[in-house]
């Protein structure tokens, strides 16, 4: 509580805060209630509005509107429902709810909430035993989740409706108490399970998509422009007034209605949809490039003499990338060697360096075995190289574990360098032997 700056005893800027009838103990026992404040802004900060106050089974204790003492000079009507017409007869007064707070709460009293301390400093009260579900269920680094996206995501209730004006406040008090019930029947574990981090990016991203249409939608309404949506899929695009909306049948249908409609209005949105590829059917193209990758990850290299030293070659081809094995080939009559890369630019690099190098007293060949996978493998490496996405990118191999402050030390060899990408061994954390430039120069690398 201390830490995320509650209300206690002897705090400063707390001194004038009215304590509770607590007591020293409570046990598993003790009596759950569920605490929500609604506020307004004055030329103090926040006052305090509307209380809310429930058991543990969802019964309203209270549900008083409060009328602060300084001139309100907003209402945060959008957030809290609570209008200048609403607070007008209103007589109850903040020391009023104080006094009935410290009546109704036993001695043992749990108060739940979202974001508690935020209703304990408006309610200029002081109560020790608190449960906060925005710190229960808090993720990464501390984050906290809003109380609509937690209801939803593990009670399975919408709350905050947008279609309501304001919020109820006893339906979030509610939502605050399911929400540790929820916690104390199931525990961390049950939770870790909804990935709460995942489920909020995808949220978020929604939700800036459809800012994102909404405040297009509003420029074209201001200037008096109508956008045309073509389209298979009808969305919630096509519910707004100054959306005209074609539906088709096709995505041949949707590119014969572009050619015809689109040049007559000056904004358009033109969507093609496609099918999501069967599960078992992506499973199987899954594979078949894995295996390609792995086949053009492996090089054949020899001949070597019959008595060459083994771990002198893994040495080596090592120093060129990670080496996922190196296999002795059975079926040639002088030895030979099969070495599987980890990564692409590895198996590159033997090929491009490594041909026709005189290595343990043998002049070798180093290349790749020829299969179907691989038939067309040096054009596919060309258009990787050509690609934009890599233009400007080194491989480099050998490197150590203070490759980085090295560079740091002569950061005059690569001016134009923006970043520098170290890949770490995914359980050891232990630091991989290459690593990637990025250049900003794209012709000099």
């Amino acid at each position: 509580m201390k830490t995320f700056h509650f209300p206690l005893p002897g705090s400063p800027n707390y001194e004038n805060f009215i304590l509770t009838k607590y007591t020293g103990f409570i046990t598993d026992s003790s009596p759950l209630f569920g605490l929500d404040c609604e506020v307004c802004l004055t030329s103090m900060g926040k006052e305090l509005t509307r209380i809310s106050l429930v058991t543990e089974g969802g019964y309203c204790l209270i549900d008083e509107l409060v009328k602060p003492d300084l001139k309100i000079l907003d209402y945060l009507t959008s957030f809290t429902g609570i209008t200048k017409e609403i607070l007008n007869p209103v007589t109850t007064k903040l020391k009023d709810v104080q006094k009935l707070l410290r009546e109704l709460l036993p001695p043992d009293a749990v108060l739940v909430g979202h974001c508690l301390d935020l209703d304990l400093r408006v309610l200029k009260m002081i109560h020790p035993y608190v449960i906060d579900t925005s710190l229960l269920y808090a993720g990464k680094q501390g984050r906290r989740f809003k109380l609509t996206f937690l209801a939803r995501v593990i009670l399975g209730k919408d709350i905050q409706c947008p279609n309501k004006l304001g919020r109820d406040g006893i339906e979030d008090a509610r939502a605050a108490l399911e929400l540790l019930q929820y916690f104390l029947k199931y525990g961390p574990k049950k939770i870790a399970e909804f990935n709460l981090e995942a489920l909020a990016a995808n949220q978020e991203q929604g939700d800036k998509e459809e800012a994102a249409h909404m405040s297009v939608l509003k420029c074209l309404e201001s200037m008096g422009q109508k956008l045309l949506f073509l389209t298979q899929d009808i969305n919630e695009l096509s519910s707004y007034r100054n959306c005209q909306t074609i539906k088709c049948s096709s995505n041949k249908k949707v590119l014969e209605q572009a050619r015809v409609e689109v040049p007559l209005f000056p904004f358009n949105i033109v969507e093609f949809s496609f099918q999501p590829f069967p599960p078992l059917f992506a499973e199987e193209m899954k594979n078949s490039m894995k295996t390609k990758w792995t086949q053009m990850s492996t090089v054949y290299a020899g001949p070597f003499s019959k008595d060459c030293n083994v771990g002198a070659l893994k040495k080596v081809f090592s120093s060129l990338g990670p080496v996922h094995s190196i296999t002795l080939v059975l079926e040639t009559y002088r030895p030979y060697f099969s070495i599987q890369y980890e990564v692409l630019e590895a198996a590159q690099l033997a090929l491009e360096t490594m041909n026709g190098s005189l290595l343990e007293g043998s002049c070798i060949r180093v290349r790749r075995l020829v299969t179907e996978l691989t038939l067309e493998c040096d054009t596919l490496v060309r258009e990787l190289e050509q690609d934009s996405e890599n233009q400007g990118t080194i491989y480099v191999a050998g490197i150590g574990e203070t490759f980085k402050e090295h560079l740091l030390e002569q950061s005059n060899l690569f001016p134009d360098l923006e970043a520098v990408i170290l890949p770490k061994e995914v359980k050891s954390r232990k630091q991989k032997n290459y690593c990637f430039l990025m250049l900003l120069g794209r012709t000099l690398a």
